[in-house]
């Protein structure tokens, strides 16, 4: 089994995001309304109105201002994420068996990257919606926070397709 510590440590890697992204999930469902709010605050461009009104006037054409179409888009992100979370979890788990023979190393780390690619979209949607709403006014942190989990999941990628 020469490939068992690769297999092994790519497991432990995707675990690690599944773990993380689980707890995101979970919160998006427990608490929704402490994203939800934020999310909306986003797409309304709230805080580009507040910090930055002449901003706000050249692009306030692109505010989302319906209750409804905010929800359904924070619900789309969630049920991305939830989707996203579900798949890391299995591949960590086809990388283990893999790990120790029991399933091919090729499917167990295509499955892989199709989760980790997911982990990048999620993320990588965000900050282009970012871009759109002017995110970076107001929410920078958010926005930077963005980056950071897009580039943990290109990391993801690399190590996937380097590993023997």
């Amino acid at each position: 089994m020469p490939d068992f510590f690769p297999l092994f440590a790519q497991a432990g890697v995707i675990a690690i995001q599944a773990g993380w992204l689980t707890v995101a999930v979970f919160d998006n469902w427990r608490h929704a309304n402490l994203n939800e709010r934020g999310f909306a605050e986003v797409l309304r461009m709230d805080l580009v109105a507040a910090n930055d009104p002449q901003a706000y006037k050249q692009i306030s054409y692109r505010r989302i201002e319906s209750p409804k179409t905010e929800k359904r888009l924070f619900r789309l992100l969630v049920g991305a994420e939830t989707t996203v979370a579900g798949l890391l979890w299995l591949s960590a788990l086809a990388l283990l068996l893999a790990a120790i023979g029991i399933l091919d190393a090729g499917i167990a780390r295509s499955l892989a990257t199709l989760a980790a690619l997911g982990f990048v979209a999620i993320w990588g949607s965000l900050l282009v919606g970012g871009m759109w709403f002017f995110e970076r006014i107001g929410m920078g942190a958010a926005m930077s926070g963005h980056y950071v989990l897009s580039i943990w999941g290109v990391a993801t990628l690399i190590f996937l397709a380097v590993a023997p």
